[in-house]
Parts: structure tokens; sequence; C-alpha cells
């Protein structure tokens, strides 16, 4: 469910030497940024807590399924007066159609597959299924929780290893939401826990 995303911001001079003049740098316009996206044909609302803005070049938005992703605003919109979150974390959202079944069945089958060689290859960014190690399940009465291994992070982008992931159902919908911090953050499991629940919040609230 999760997908690859990656963006950066290069500043730079270019100078030549003697009597050659400073290269002038292109100017980078700030770029509008939310933290909201309407999806599945304006049906669902998806938005995260202060600081994290959607990234557009991420986003997929089709008839029955949409994925968002979001990061530190300031970055994306190239403007550092940006608001900018507490935590170096990415956060992301996919949703689907719910299953037709009770929410409690279609997450004990949720954490069955993702369990399976095929579940654990869907959520590698290798699409390798031995690069991913569950290291905790936590099963509560409307949501489960994974705290996930993904080998491959280290080779697939600036991210850490390990990462949280919630499955719930939100309007009608069954959802995956993800915090996935920085390399180097050292964001520890209680701050993962809470970013998520208050992204969980914040889609609630918006809807």
């Amino acid at each position: 469910m999760l997908r690859k995303s990656a963006w950066a911001l290069a500043l730079g001079t270019m100078a030549l030497s003697g009597c050659v003049a400073v290269v002038p740098l292109p100017i980078i316009k700030p770029t509008e940024v939310s933290s909201r996206a309407n999806v599945l044909d304006g049906s669902l609302t998806l938005a995260a807590p202060e600081g994290y803005c959607v990234d557009p070049k991420s986003r997929q938005d089709g008839a029955e399924a949409a994925f968002v992703l979001w990061g530190n605003c300031a970055a994306i919109a190239r403007d550092g007066s940006a608001p900018q979150p507490k935590h170096r974390a990415l956060l992301s959202a996919t949703v689907g159609p719910m299953p037709d079944v009770p929410l409690e069945t279609a997450l004990k089958n949720y954490e069955t597959f993702f369990q399976s060689e095929a579940g654990r290859a869907a959520m590698a960014r290798s699409g390798q299924a031995e690069d991913v190690e569950i290291l905790t399940v936590q099963e509560q009465e409307r949501r489960l929780l994974f705290k996930i291994s993904d080998r491959s992070a280290v080779t697939k982008g600036p991210l850490d290893a390990v990462y949280w992931r919630a499955i719930t159902g939100l309007d009608h919908h069954i959802a995956a939401l993800s915090v996935m911090p920085m390399r180097g953050s050292a964001l520890s499991d209680k701050a993962q826990l809470s970013l998520l629940q208050s992204l969980e919040a914040s889609i609630r609230a918006a809807n």
C-alpha cells in the first residue's frame, strides 16, 4: 500500500573563476500547499496535522481507491516561512472500499494477509517479502496497528527502516495510515503512535 515518494530542495551557487560573472540562480517561486485532499470524487477528505502538507506529485486518486502522502509544508511549498511539523516524518493514507464484512472481520483478514508472504511483499518498497518483518501487531477495537521493519528502506529512500501503520475504517472506507520517520530522526514508538493517532483524528474531523 505504500508508494515510493521523494523530493529535494537544493539551493547553491555557481561561480566561474577569473573575469567571468557569477551565473545567476533561477528564481524558485513558492508553491501553494494544503494539508487537505478531497478524494474519491469528493466523497472523502484526507487531512493531516499542522505542519504536514500534501505532496501533489505522489497523490493518486481513482474511482474507488486513493493514496495521499504528506511531508514538511515548508519543503513542499519551497517557502521557509511555511509551517513545519514537530517531527521529521512522512505521513501517508491509502483508502479503498470497505469489504462487505463487519470491520472486525475485515481487520482480522488484513492481519492474516499482511503476515503472509504476499502481504509482506506488498508492503516492501523493494517488492520483496524477505525485506519486510512485522515486529509487533496490536489489535484494538476499531483498528489494527503494525510495527514494520522494511530493510529495503535503507536503499530505497531517505526513510528509517522501522515505521508504524494502522488499518482502520474511515467513513465507509478501509484505510491504511502510516507514519514513516525520516532517516536519523530517532522518532520513538510513542511519538510515532501519537502522530498516527493525530493523523486519524485529523481525517475524522474533516469528514
